[in-house]
């Protein structure tokens, strides 16, 4: 499950936020090598979750919950 929620993230990030891994780590004070282990499933701390819900907008936000919920 982990691994599906972390794919989602990297195509979040890249076909929605149309952000690089690391300006998504910059805005928010992380280490890239951190959310790439999120993202490829090596990660499973739920807190990278609202990295991700920091970088939305309100219409993304929705989009980005959808898909995390799809997941489970």
């Amino acid at each position: 499950m982990i691994e599906r929620i972390g794919n989602f993230c990297r195509t979040f990030r890249k076909e929605v936020l149309h952000k690089t891994l690391k300006e998504i780590a910059t805005e928010n004070h992380v280490n890239s090598k951190s959310i790439s282990a999120f993202e490829n499933g090596r990660a499973n701390n739920i807190k990278y979750l609202s990295i991700y819900l920091h970088s939305c907008n309100d219409e993304q936000r929705e989009i980005f919950l959808k898909g995390v919920f799809k997941c489970l």
